[in-house]
């Protein structure tokens, strides 16, 4: 047993663990943060802005296009939801799943759960930079959506997770050293 608290010790007393662990910090840190900036709309949370929604027809000879959310409802934008209106746009995916490259990002589809006359549809956007990626989920039926939730992954949420991993990582550092010291 003190054999290894002794190999334990200096791991966590090396140089070289300070930067391995503040950097795992940040990653698991960032995740975290990701987890805990969800919104889900029955809880009272708005969603992120970036929320998009499929609909078809698609353009282009894509298979379905992207809207925002605010080219959607009414009370945002009543024109681009007239004009959505005269273009007989659709909510209610023809097909369970699919995806396209619209601008910079590779959005995928899935319909979750379909009724008949409702679909349960989450909408992911991949940004080309790799570095953003946002899931969007709603309820749809063939004329009207309703946000369910919505979840990102930032690449600025590592900035956020910076402080804690610094810390958590000296706060290792100084327990292998003082370790190194008694044993």
């Amino acid at each position: 047993m003190v054999r290894l608290l002794k190999i334990l010790a200096i791991i966590l007393g090396s140089s070289w663990f300070f930067p391995v662990s503040c950097t795992s910090g940040v990653v698991v840190g960032a995740r975290i943060i990701a987890k805990l900036d969800e919104r889900h709309v029955e809880r009272g949370d708005a969603v992120h802005s970036p929320f998009k929604i499929a609909a078809v027809p698609g353009v282009q000879g894509l298979p379905f296009r992207v809207l925002r959310l605010d080219e959607i409802k009414p009370d945002a934008a009543a024109d681009a939801a007239l004009a959505l209106k005269k273009e007989n746009i659709a909510f209610r995916m023809p097909a369970q799943s699919g995806s396209a490259r619209i601008g910079q990002s590779m959005f995928s589809y899935q319909v979750l759960e379909d009724n008949g006359q409702e679909q349960f549809i989450e909408l992911v956007e991949k940004q080309d930079d790799g570095d953003n990626t946002i899931w969007s989920r709603y309820r749809a039926t063939s004329t009207s959506i309703s946000p369910v939730g919505s979840r990102m992954f930032y690449f600025g949420y590592m900035f956020g997770a910076l402080p804690y991993a610094f810390f958590g990582a000296l706060i290792l550092y100084g327990i292998g050293r003082f370790f190194r010291k008694r044993l």
